[in-house]
């Protein structure tokens, strides 16, 4: 996780920093403890290829983070994540997913529109001063 948010250009260093000192070792471990749902990853021949955070949001699910290891882009790893999400949902007894995104971010507009999400909104100068797409879809 650290490897794919360090390096996101389309997020300003305020963002990256805090963003990477949320997700501690330490505070993973009690997400997963809380939530056993929380995080998936993908391993592709051994290797950590991806991962998936996300946290149960008042009866719905907030996917807070994925990302994908550089080598392993375009091999359909976040739509598998994504995939692997849903497959959660119903068992955390929750109805949704909602998320965000940097308006700039192709690869996870991308993915999030190819997996069936629709765009809520736009919001400008939002977290961090930057803009970002709210997203969302439904479970049935």
């Amino acid at each position: 996780m650290q490897e794919v948010i360090s390096h996101l250009s389309y997020y300003n260093l305020r963002a990256r920093r805090e963003e990477l000192a949320k997700y501690t070792a330490k505070e993973l471990l009690l997400m997963r403890e809380e939530d056993k749902d929380s995080i998936i990853v993908a391993h592709c021949g051994g290797l950590l290829a991806g991962f998936c955070i996300s946290r149960y949001d008042d009866g719905i699910i907030w996917l807070s983070w994925f990302g994908v290891s550089k080598e392993w882009r375009g091999k359909g790893v976040g739509s598998a994540l994504i995939a692997g999400l849903e497959s959660t949902v119903l068992q955390r007894m929750c109805h949704k997913i909602w998320c965000d995104t940097r308006t700039s971010n192709k690869a996870s507009v991308n993915a999030l529109k190819n997996s069936g999400f629709e765009r809520i909104c736009k919001l400008e100068q939002h977290w961090y001063g930057q803009d970002f797409y709210l997203w969302q879809k439904y479970i049935r």
